[in-house]
């Protein structure tokens, strides 16, 4: 489920339930049509939530993108 309360920034994030996130940029670029629609949008200043969901560590300050697969 695609959730989104708030205009939509480029390096919000897309995050699925098992742990890939690609920024909204990255996402409207193309690339991942293989993935379902069920992500939900974090913004891209929300630490509190990145934390929760365990992907914090993996964003960096300076904008630097990664993704990660949990297993």
């Amino acid at each position: 489920m695609t959730t989104q309360s708030q205009a939509s920034h480029p390096d919000d994030l897309a995050v699925w339930p098992d742990g890939f996130w690609v920024t909204l940029q990255e996402l409207r670029s193309g690339g991942f049509n293989h993935r379902s629609d069920d992500f939900e949008v974090v913004p891209h200043d929300d630490r509190a939530r990145m934390q929760e969901l365990g992907i914090a560590d993996e964003i960096t300050d300076c904008g630097a993108r990664s993704r990660r697969i949990r297993v």
